[in-house]
Formats: C-alpha cells, sequence, structure tokens
C-alpha cells in the first residue's frame, strides 16, 4: 500500500502540490482561529450552586440550606463529589462532575434537580446557578479608582499628579468617595463589561454600597404609640409606581402612571406611618434617615489605600486573549463616559501570562526551524535537497494546527510544546528519504555517466528509492506515534495538561508522515537536479567516515570493552536515578503571586482590613525595586466563584521585569524575603499564585501540595483532632508550617426566647423573630429605583441602642394590645461559640489541615507515606483520639503524582511490548529484535545521567519526555538493521571478514542519515533547553530525556547495535560451521 501511494503520487505530481497548497491556506486559517491560553483548563469540570440567607449564621445556612439542597443535589448524573461550604449568610455547593462529561450538560442536569430541590427552603433564602466558568474563568481583576483629571480636558485622566501634557495647566485630583465610585462600578462598569462577548459575570468587590438608613428611636415609637412592624409596612407601601391604562383627550392617547418610587431622603421621612391624637406620624418623628453603607463582607485595598473594583469571570471555551482584548476594548469607550480623573486600571491580567508563554514556545519554535534547516545544510551539502526536507517543518506544523482545530485543542505552552518536540523528529523521515533518493540519483548519473537523467528515469529512481525506505520510514513514525499512547491513558490534572501535548505532537507526526511519503518524492523528483555529489564526494560525509570507519572496525574487534561500557553506564544511570527528587509536576511561573494569609475566626472586618493595608504597605515599601504594584482583597468579591470569609486576605503582588531587580535577587529569594518581612503575629501565610491555587482549591479543597480531612459529625471535636494531627505532622520529616482550620471558635451573641414567658404575653415565636432580625440586625425592606440605580432601603434601631448586651435587653416586642415587651422579659441572652465556617464533603462535614513539603528533602509520594504512617501510630498510641463515627482522608496534589503513576507505570510497560512487537513483525526475527532493543535501556540512562546533571526532579513532565523518547530511540537502529539485513540478503557471508565488512559497509552507508536525523532533533532542541521564559519550567524536564537519550542511543546505535549484531552473526556462522564439520 505504501509502495503505491509513493508511485501514485509521483505520477500525479501536479494534484499532489495543488492539494498542499489548499492545506496551507486551510494551515493559516486555523493559526488565525485557534484560541490561545497560557496552560490548559486543568480543573475539575464544577458545576456551583449558590445560596444566599442574608444575616444568617453559618450554622443555619449549613442546617437550613445547604445540607438539605445537598441531600437532594446527590445522584445528580455524571458527579463525582459534592463539596460545599456554609459562611455568614452565604452558601457555595460544588458539583464536581466525572471526566468527558459535557460542561453545559452538567449544568442541565443541576438545573433540573433545583426545580424541586429549593422547595421547602426558608423564606428569605435565594438559591441561583453560578456562572458557566470554570476555575480559570478569573482572568481580568480591575480597580475603579480616583486619578487626576485637567479640567480643560476632562475626558483623559492620569495616574499621578502633574502639568497636563496638552495644555501644561496644573492637573486637578478627583475627589469621589467609595460609595460614588462602587455605584459607577455596579451600574455602570459591570454591566457594560458583562456586556462583552465571551463574558459570564462581573463581579464586584470593595467599596460601599450606597443605602438609605433609617434609625429608629424605641422610646419615641413608646411616645407615638408606634409598633415597629407599622414602620417597615408604611415603608414598603410608599415605595411604589403603579399604571392605570390610558384614557384619551384631543384625539391622543395618554398612558397613566402613579408615579411614587422614593427618590431622595425627605421622600421617606415624610412617611406617613399612622396618626397619634388627631396628627400624622411621619418616619422622621420616630428616628433619622440618612445615607450610609450597606453591609458589606469584602473590601479591596491597593497599597494601604482601599478602593473598589471588579473580577471579570470568562465564560467556559472562550479564547482568554480575544475576550481580554474586547475587554480592554470596551473599558478604553467607557473612559470617556467616566466622572473626570476617575480610572479603570487593571491589577491582574491573564494577558501577560498568555503572551510570555507563547512567546518562549514560538520563538523556540522559530530557532528549531532555523536550526534544523541549517543542520540539514551541512549534512547534505545540496540547497534544494536541505529545502525539500526543511519543507516538512513549516507545512507539518500547518498540518498539526489544522487538526487541533478540528479536535478543538487550544494553542498553550503545552500543546505548542508537543510541536515543538516534535520538530527534531518530523525531519528524520524526510532526511532518510531525500538522503536516499540523493544517493540513488547520484550513483545512477556515476553509473551511466550522465550528467542529467532522461525524465522517465529520474522518475523511476525516486519511486524506488522512496519505496526501498518508505516502510521503515513509516514504521518508526508508527512507533513514535504509539510511544505517546501512555499519555492519552492518564487522567485527571496530569491527562488535562499533557493531552493536548500529545495531541499537537501525534498530529505533526502524522502531518510529517503524509509529506514524506507524498510531497517529499514529488519535490525530489523536481528540485534534486544540478550537481549532486556522491556520498565518498561529500564534505561532512568523508568526515563522518573518516572518523565513524576505524571507531567501528575497532569496536567489532573488542566487542566486549563495549560491553562492558555499556554496562558501566547503565549502573551509572541507576544510580542516578536513585540519587533524584520527586515531585508531581514543575511549578509553573505565572509572574504574579498570591499572597494568602489567614487570620484567626473571630476577627472583624476592621480589623482584617487594618492587617491587609499594614501587609500591602510593607510589601510596596520593602520591595520597591521588584514589586510594581500589590493589591489586597478581603473575603469575597460578588459572584458564586469566590467564597472567601473575611479573615481571608488575597493579596496579588506584580513584579516589575526582573531585569529591575536588585543584582542576585532570584524568584525563590524574593518570595521567602516577602513572607519574612509581611509575617504578622496571629496570621497563618499560604503563598501560591493565581491559577494554581484555583486548580489546587477546585481539584481537592486544600490549597497545599498536601491536606488532610477530618470527617465526623461533631464540629467542635473534629476541629480538635485536627489541632492533634497538627501536631503530629509538625515532627515529620518535610513537613513545613502545617496549620489546621479553626472554626470552631468564633463569638456568637444567641438570644434564646422563653416560649412559656412569650406564651404568657401572647407572643408567638416568629413575633419576637421578626423583631431580633428588623431591629438589632436590620432588614432592606425595598429598593429605590433612580433611574438605572438600585439601592436598599434599611429599617433598624439606633447604633446606641443595640451594640451591647444592655441595649439589647430593651428592645421592645409589641404583645397583645400594643403593649410594648422589653426582650429580656420573653428571651435569655448569652454569649457562645460557634462554627465561622462549616465545609462538608458528600454531606459530611469536616475540617482542613493545611501541609506544606520542602520537596527538596522528600517527594510527595513519600511524605505522604511518612505522614500516614505515623499519624496511624498516634492513633493507635491514643496520641489522636479518634472515636467511631470520624475518619481522616489525604489530600492534595499527591494524588495526581500517585494517579498519574498507577496509570503511567503499567501504560508504559504495555506500550514498550507493543513497540518490540511491531519490531519483531518488522524483522520477522527474534535476534534482530534483541539487537534493535538494546538501544532502549542505554537511552533511558542518558536521559537518567542529563537530568540528574542539570538538577531536574523526577516528575510527570520527565516521564513525558521519556515516552517522546521510547518512541525514536529505536528509529536509527531499525533503519540500520534493515540495512544491514539487505546486505546479507544480496551478498551471504562467508568468514567472519566479511561479516564484520558487511556490518562495517551497512553503518557506512546509514551514519550520515543517523547523525542527520539524531543532529536535528538534539540541535533542535537546544533552544527550549536553554530557554528561561514562561513556560520553560515545565518544558526544559520534558525536552532532557530526549536530548539525553538521544545522545546515548546514537552511540548505541552507531556502535553498540553494529557490535551486537555482529557478535549473533558471528556466534549463528561459528555454529552453523561447527555443523558442516
Amino acid at each position: 500500500m505504501i509502495d503505491k501511494i509513493i508511485e501514485g503520487c509521483l505520477k500525479n505530481r501536479f494534484l499532489v502540490i495543488c492539494t498542499f497548497i489548499l492545506i496551507i491556506l486551510w494551515g493559516v486559517f486555523s493559526i488565525k482561529n485557534t484560541p490561545i491560553d497560557a496552560i490548559p483548563d486543568i480543573g475539575e469540570l464544577q458545576v456551583i450552586v449558590f445560596a444566599d440567607w442574608p444575616g444568617r449564621s453559618p450554622k443555619d445556612v449549613e442546617d437550613q440550606v445547604v445540607y438539605p439542597l445537598t441531600t437532594r443535589l446527590l445522584g445528580t448524573p455524571g458527579v463525582k463529589v459534592i463539596r460545599s461550604g456554609s459562611g455568614f449568610g452565604i452558601g457555595m455547593i460544588y458539583l464536581i462532575f466525572k471526566e468527558g462529561v459535557d460542561y453545559y450538560w452538567a449544568r442541565t442536569r443541576v438545573l433540573e434537580r433545583l426545580n424541586f430541590a429549593t422547595s421547602g427552603l426558608p423564606e428569605g433564602s435565594m438559591v441561583s446557578l453560578g456562572p458557566d466558568a470554570t476555575a480559570l474563568g478569573q482572568i481580568f481583576w480591575y480597580t475603579v479608582e480616583n486619578g487626576y483629571y485637567c479640567p480643560a480636558h476632562p475626558q483623559k485622566s492620569y495616574a499621578q499628579a502633574g502639568n497636563c501634557p496638552i495644555d501644561g495647566k496644573p492637573l486637578i485630583a478627583s475627589q469621589y468617595d467609595l460609595s460614588e465610585l462602587r455605584s459607577l462600578q455596579d451600574w455602570y462598569v459591570r454591566y457594560q463589561l458583562n456586556a462583552v462577548s465571551g463574558v459570564s459575570e462581573v463581579g464586584s468587590v470593595g467599596g460601599f454600597v450606597k443605602q438609605y438608613q433609617i434609625d429608629i428611636d424605641p422610646n419615641k415609637l413608646l411616645a407615638y404609640d408606634v409598633k415597629l412592624m407599622d414602620v417597615l409596612t408604611a415603608v414598603k407601601r410608599s415605595n411604589i409606581d403603579i399604571g392605570a391604562k390610558v384614557f384619551e383627550g384631543g384625539q391622543v392617547e395618554f398612558i397613566i402612571r402613579g408615579v411614587g418610587f422614593i427618590k431622595k431622603i425627605k421622600d421617606i421621612e415624610n412617611i406617613v406611618i399612622s396618626s397619634h391624637k388627631g396628627t400624622p406620624v411621619y418616619v422622621r418623628n420616630i428616628g433619622s434617615v440618612t445615607l450610609g453603607p450597606d453591609f458589606r463582607r469584602g473590601a479591596l485595598d491597593k497599597e494601604g489605600v482601599e478602593v473598589t473594583g471588579g473580577v471579570v469571570l470568562m465564560r467556559y471555551g472562550e479564547n482568554p486573549l480575544t475576550v481580554i482584548k474586547a475587554i480592554k476594548k470596551k473599558i478604553d469607550e467607557l473612559s470617556v463616559g467616566l466622572p473626570p480623573g476617575v480610572r479603570i486600571v487593571p491589577f491582574y491580567d491573564r494577558t501577560g501570562l498568555i503572551k510570555r508563554s507563547i512567546n518562549t514556545l514560538s520563538e523556540a519554535l522559530i530557532q528549531e526551524i532555523i536550526i534544523t534547516v541549517f543542520v540539514i545544510v551541512v549534512f547534505l551539502l545540496h540547497f534544494w535537497g536541505s529545502m525539500i526536507i526543511s519543507i516538512v517543518l513549516p507545512i507539518g506544523v500547518l498540518i498539526a494546527f489544522i487538526l487541533m482545530r478540528i479536535k478543538g485543542v487550544d494553542a498553550n505552552i503545552m500543546s505548542l510544546g508537543g510541536i515543538a518536540i516534535a520538530i527534531g523528529v518530523m525531519v528524520d523521515s524526510g532526511c532518510v528519504l531525500v538522503e536516499n533518493i540523493y544517493r540513488k540519483i547520484a550513483e545512477r548519473r556515476a553509473e551511466r555517466g550522465l550528467p542529467k537523467l532522461p525524465a522517465e528515469e529520474r522518475e523511476e529512481v525516486c519511486i524506488k528509492a522512496a519505496q526501498e525506505v518508505g516502510k521503515p520510514v513509516l514504521f518508526a513514525l508508527l512507533t513514535t506515534i504509539i510511544g505517546f499512547i501512555p499519555v492519552f491513558v492518564l487522567t485527571g490534572q496530569a491527562g488535562k495538561l499533557f493531552k493536548p501535548l500529545a495531541f499537537t505532537k501525534t498530529f505533526a507526526m502524522v502531518g510529517a508522515a503524509i509529506i514524506a511519503l507524498t510531497l517529499m518524492p514529488t519535490l525530489a523528483y523536481y528540485l534534486l537536479r544540478g550537481k549532486l555529489r556522491l556520498a565518498e564526494d561529500n564534505v561532512t560525509s568523508r568526515f563522518l567516515f573518516r572518523i565513524y570507519k576505524p571507531t567501528i572496525s575497532w569496536a567489532l574487534i573488542h566487542k566486549k570493552i563495549i560491553i562492558l561500557i555499556t554496562c558501566l553506564v547503565l549502573v551509572i544511570g541507576g544510580i542516578s536515578a536513585v540519587m533524584m527528587k520527586q515531585e508531581f509536576m514543575p511549578p509553573l511561573n505565572e509572574g504574579d503571586l498570591l499572597y494568602m494569609p489567614v487570620l484567626l475566626p473571630g476577627a472583624s472586618l476592621t480589623q482584617v482590613m487594618d492587617v491587609n493595608k499594614k501587609q500591602d504597605m510593607i510589601i510596596k515599601k520593602e520591595f520597591p525595586d521588584e514589586v510594581e504594584w500589590v493589591v489586597g482583597k478581603v473575603g469575597r468579591a460578588e459572584t458564586a466563584t469566590d467564597p472567601a470569609p473575611i479573615i481571608m486576605l488575597e493579596t496579588i503582588i506584580h513584579f516589575k521585569d526582573q531585569k529591575l531587580w536588585r543584582k542576585g535577587m532570584t524568584r525563590e529569594k524574593l518570595i521567602e524575603e516577602i513572607q519574612e518581612k509581611a509575617r504578622i503575629p496571629g496570621v497563618s501565610p499560604i503563598m501560591t499564585q493565581p491559577i494554581r491555587n484555583r486548580i489546587d482549591m477546585l481539584a481537592t479543597g486544600i490549597q497545599t501540595p498536601v491536606g488532610v480531612k477530618v470527617f465526623g459529625s461533631d464540629l467542635n471535636k473534629i476541629e480538635d483532632i485536627a489541632i492533634e494531627i497538627e501536631k503530629v505532622v509538625r515532627q515529620v520529616k518535610g513537613a513545613v508550617s502545617p496549620f489546621a482550620e479553626r472554626f470552631g471558635s468564633l463569638p456568637y451573641f444567641e438570644i434564646e426566647i422563653d416560649r412559656e414567658q412569650a406564651a404568657r404575653y401572647g407572643l408567638r415565636i416568629d413575633d419576637i423573630q421578626e423583631i431580633i432580625m428588623t431591629a438589632i440586625g436590620g432588614e432592606n425592606l425595598t429598593m429605590t429605583v433612580e433611574a438605572r440605580e438600585r439601592y436598599p432601603v434599611r429599617v433598624r434601631y439606633m447604633r446606641e441602642l443595640r451594640d451591647n448586651p444592655e441595649a439589647l435587653n430593651r428592645v421592645f416586642v409589641s404583645g397583645m394590645m400594643g403593649a410594648q415587651i422589653p426582650l429580656s422579659q420573653v428571651a435569655r441572652l448569652k454569649r457562645a461559640q460557634g462554627p465561622s465556617m462549616i465545609q462538608s464533603e458528600n454531606t459530611l462535614p469536616y475540617a482542613r489541615i493545611f501541609i506544606n513539603v520542602n520537596q527538596d528533602v522528600i517527594g510527595l509520594v513519600d511524605f505522604v507515606s511518612l505522614a500516614q504512617k505515623t499519624v496511624n501510630e498516634a492513633i493507635k498510641t491514643g496520641k489522636i483520639n479518634l472515636p467511631p463515627g470520624y475518619f481522616i482522608s489525604w489530600s492534595g496534589q499527591f494524588e495526581s503524582e500517585m494517579e498519574s503513576r498507577k496509570k503511567l507505570i503499567p501504560s508504559l510497560a504495555i506500550c514498550l511490548a507493543v513497540i518490540l512487537l511491531l519490531l519483531y513483525m518488522a524483522f520477522k526475527s527474534f535476534s534482530s529484535l534483541a539487537v534493535v532493543a538494546t538501544g532502549i535501556p542505554v537511552s533511558l540512562t542518558g536521559g537518567i545521567i542529563l537530568l540528574f546533571i542539570l538538577g531536574f526532579k523526577f516528575s510527570t513532565a520527565v516521564w513525558v519526555g521519556f515516552i517522546a523518547l521510547f518512541g525514536v530511540a529505536t528509529d536509527n537502529a531499525v533503519v540500520l538493521v534493515s540495512c544491514i539485513d539487505d546486505l546479507f540478503r544480496q551478498k551471504t557471508p562467508q568468514t567472519i571478514r566479511e561479516i564484520r565488512d558487511a556490518v562495517i559497509q551497512g553503518g557506512l552507508l546509514r551514519v550520515r542519515p543517523a547523525m542527520m536525523t539524531t543532529m536535528t532533533t538534539i540541535i533542535a532542541l537546544t533552544p527550549v533547553m536553554i530557554s528561561t521564559g514562561t513556560g520553560s519550567e515545565i518544558m526544559k524536564p520534558m525536552a532532557s530525556p530526549t536530548v539525553g537519550g538521544l545522545i546515548t542511543a546514537t552511540l548505541s546505535n552507531l556502535i553498540l547495535v553494529p557490535v551486537v549484531y555482529c557478535w549473533l552473526k558471528e556466534i549463528q556462522f561459528n555454529k552453523a560451521k561447527k555443523l558442516e564439520t
């Protein structure tokens, strides 16, 4: 079949060229329209259900909303696990789906369940589906802040004071307060950005939401004989517009409106509640009306100054680069309409990470192509022959992008990395094929003594020469593709991260195979003209022959020494492997840093804000050469994707270009210094990166590499167990700052109703609870309608009458016959302790212990094994009290590492077995199979030794590199052994000398293409090996096994393989001689 394809293409050359012109055009279109991101979306497939029940304690939210919802959502098709969290006034339910489930199908299933799951929930609780965004959806954060402007040109705003660049006049600072900026964000900026194509949601954070506040004086309620419920009813009924259809007058139809919406404070003050002794009682008579801030659970700080801002969430499946570009364009349009001096300033923008990642790989790809072309020219010393081989690179890349677009694979550091590590291998088939055609044409010319072959004869030579190596070339490509099968069986984070790489490398190799068997022979027919040098006339070939011939001749005489050296190399590789450390994945440098200190439960928003401001100012002040800006978030943004409590700080640190840093400063050293300088007593810090944090939290609910979950029914008990485990784990080798969550120590003030006393006064429980909720907590009764803006109207007792236990005791409850009863008469007020947050998994509450691990000391899997053993021993000895019904579970990145190992090791074994089976099918000889297979352990050893020298750790990225190596390690050996077998079939050796001469001749015939293919692959990977940009942290460990392995594999293929082949042939020859005698 291969022979027919080659022959058919050479006989239909014009059709082949036209087809590839169309492929090139299709490829260019695919490149321009392929989505681009920094890394693949390796997060779990999640659907968020958000529950809002303002003012309610975490326990109330858990017991009455989150737990019932979770039990009804259990059993949703495709769900792997359901995690939930109940905080103050909010609840989050995360449904994590299995791999392969369609995202919008999953959302539809959850929505179906919610139709009946929300029935029976308490009045006032609101349940909604979270935005259709993933863990990587938070692509853009910004602040809306004051700046400077020129009165003559107010449409332009500036970051710093100075003179107007247009007319030289002094700039004026804008003076908008946080309430005004938040209104601008909520009612103008947010909706405009949400309208951008590809945006799922825009969440606001920071500043103050404007609120009309009615502060009631209970003493005046008594004086005017007014009940609090009367006030609530009057306010609600005084904020309404109505319609009364139409009337006709003078042949004109008039729409009738009753205008009654609240517009200003005076409108509220003039609301009539009732009458007292014939005189109307207004709201102003029983309290005061002011504008103030609504209750908030989040704030934003920029270098010590409080600001307001927002986060943009990208819709699932969208192109982040395109979406961010559209967002920035929209911001430019919005800026013209902003008040003078107000600016929208990004402080987290995924664009930088994406562009740095893509640039790193793009530069490496371009350099690889240039270097590869240069190497080919040096070896072949024929310009057009070199161009024929080189053309496989751009067209092969275009074919890869066509298949990427068809398959839906985005362009990112992993998918482009697959093409990058394939570049050198892609030309291997071309090198072998074109070199063979080149040599055959040159030999035929020499035989015929013609400067140019006739067209028909040239076509015949091209067909036979291409067919001669067509099958070995295709076989070599097949083994390369099969070698990547283990990557396709990976699941979880590793699978999502490396499958794009496996796809693109496979696509590139398929493209290379198609080009080699169809286009190259056609181009060789047209372009291999002019002066063609025989191998012995080629300078590069003569140089290789001069070195290789005496070397292989000596090796065939001293076979035992070669075998001994090989064994020594294998031993060195084994020792290196034992000494190497392990990790799941080399960390990707995202550029920005996320510093996440956590305060103890009970800290107020004011205290947390003070800590955040102090910390941000320290970081900015202490590191002026490295830090460009610092923005800290306290609590949560108004989006279902942000569940952070107010005790959690999330500070994004954006660095300057590393060239501007202090001399000798590295990222690792800088992180250590920041942690040291910004450390605050009583605060537990976690240093991570924005994307990494989101992925880890979604995958396991743990922000650190290792975590322990303690499950049980009693929250206080599981917290005690967690603290005991923290103390034990702290002693384990490699443990860094273990920290157990403390969520059961939040101070509560409980009002326990005395049912008997309430009954004596004729009061129901809900009568008292309504007063507690409204008078003490405050209730948003209605919303004002002010053009496009909406603001709540809140009723509450005056602060001084509700902010201490004595005042609370004097809160009045309206009893029968209008009697006003102090709260102390019907309820007991007491202090208590309660949870600040309740986490659960599949309805079971749990506490978490976060553990960082020093992976320079011990690998994650080894640490977990040691820590599990230590904790189990502590449980047995009673050091950790684990009652019946309570259990622990270990989570974190190590789960992905263990899962990768379980998948990779057996699949690698199967893959090697398949490759060996293919080798046997190719040679139909166990001896030839054994000869070729000797290169596999030698190449593996070379990869290990180079990794050890460069100081890399064993990781999933490294194993993927070895998988790439296995596919190409035997390629040259296959072609070499096939060539020697052909020589033996042409002429059977009669002596040991003839056997060795045949082996030497085969080696000399293949040394140039072998060195050409090897050097193109090794040198092509040099740009990746020396790269320092974003993404190089993953690509360098992945490329190292191929580089190191091919160095030793080349020596093995050109020296060890001929030696072993010759040895076996000599043994067979001697046995045959003995039988004859």
